[in-house]
């Protein structure tokens, strides 16, 4: 279609209706799919999940010092949240540069930012009393519902105040789109539109290097750049190997989260598999968050010396499976997205599974140990 096509379709209908529309006024034309290539998805979602890890790390320790009004994890998940919030609405947008891209800032990015398992962990810490406060058990469980209702309450208005500025960037890089247009050309808004919603046709593709788009060589090469510069830092500075190797261990869940998440669109294919009140949910999201916790559940009980007292190098191997692998394979971010476009019925069935089977596994592998085993060491 050339620019100087004008078509009458407003740029804020869904996309489903704009095809309809675009197919009814130009029936000559097609959209283009976007095809999606391994290589740069796999590189993005490795450049961007160390990005998520250093920003997770840094700042939660930024907000957390004694007599914090809120818990600093708060701000890690809001921010996370407020930037998939931004890129629901500016899909189109990423996909225009490379699929690899907006792959890379939703998935990797933002699920690497935010962390449920950490979340829950938090939860059981303030359901048992580990820090040993001298108050109540009612005032435990009132402080294990404060951490569950705050964070979960700041996530989803951050994805929410998140799509409002993306609204609003969306349609200032449309106007820019239309004013940038060459002299005596005028863009059609369906062009525009496309560039703000998620194009047709989406499909993958072989490792065609050959074919990859600027950006998905850019990305690529971040990505490639960032392992050897991690794997060097691990190397040359034993004092943040704590962080560092968390670099390493962080790609591995968000790559693993994001094959997880074909679950997600293959209902016909798991309806079959599971129990019925369990169709029509995100499977992948639901997965990945509660096998991250439990993992998360056995790390936490290694690193207080219950079982075995830790080493200075098993500390560091259990910070980056906590912090790197864990954090970046469970995520609020998805999370809270879900439930904000899921039905209600379904959004809420999925929020209380959701949190109650990763509970429990902190419940039933941390809480057995702090009742019945005596925690003797210091922990990581």
């Amino acid at each position: 279609m050339s620019l100087s096509e004008v078509v009458s379709i407003p740029v804020e209908a869904p996309f489903e209706t704009i095809e309809e529309l675009y197919e009814e006024q130009v029936p000559e034309h097609t959209l283009k799919p976007v095809f999606t290539f391994v290589g740069p998805v796999v590189l993005s979602l490795v450049f961007f999940s160390m990005i998520g890890v250093l920003v997770r790390v840094h700042l939660t320790r930024l907000f957390t010092y004694p007599g914090a009004p809120v818990l600093g994890l708060i701000w890690v998940q809001m921010l996370g949240c407020f930037i998939m919030g931004m890129a629901m609405r500016l899909k189109g947008v990423l996909l225009n540069y490379s699929p690899a891209l907006n792959t890379g800032v939703t998935t990797g990015l933002c699920g690497s930012i935010t962390t449920f398992s950490s979340w829950h962990l938090l939860i059981f810490q303030e359901f048992f009393n580990t820090s040993g406060s001298n108050h109540s058990q009612f005032r435990n469980f009132l402080g294990g519902i404060s951490v569950l209702t705050t964070e979960l309450g700041c996530s989803v208005a951050a994805i929410r105040l998140g799509q409002m500025v993306g609204d609003e960037v969306r349609i200032a890089y449309n106007y820019w789109m239309v004013r940038s247009a060459p002299p005596g050309m005028r863009v059609s808004k369906v062009e525009t539109a496309l560039l703000s919603t998620e194009t047709s046709g989406h499909r993958d593709g072989w490792l065609a290097w050959d074919k990859w788009a600027k950006f998905d060589v850019a990305l690529a090469a971040s990505g490639i750049a960032g392992i050897i510069a991690a794997t060097i830092v691990v190397a040359l500075a034993p004092g943040t190997r704590s962080v560092s190797i968390a670099l390493l261990f962080g790609p591995i869940g968000t790559v693993l989260r994001w094959r997880l998440a074909s679950l997600n669109t293959r209902q016909r294919q798991t309806s079959q598999l599971v129990p019925r009140f369990l169709v029509g949910l995100p499977l992948g999201t639901l997965t990945a968050n509660v096998l991250g916790s439990a993992i998360l559940a056995i790390v936490y009980i290694l690193k207080t010396g219950a079982v075995v007292r830790p080493s200075a190098a098993s500390c560091y191997v259990l910070a980056a499976v906590s912090d790197g692998f864990c954090g970046c394979l469970t995520t609020i971010s998805t999370f809270a997205a879900e439930i904000t476009t899921l039905r209600s019925r379904l959004s809420m069935l999925y929020a209380g599974i959701s949190i109650v089977v990763a509970q429990a596994f902190f419940v039933l592998i941390s809480g057995i140990y702090f009742k019945t085993a005596t925690v003797d060491y210091a922990i990581c």
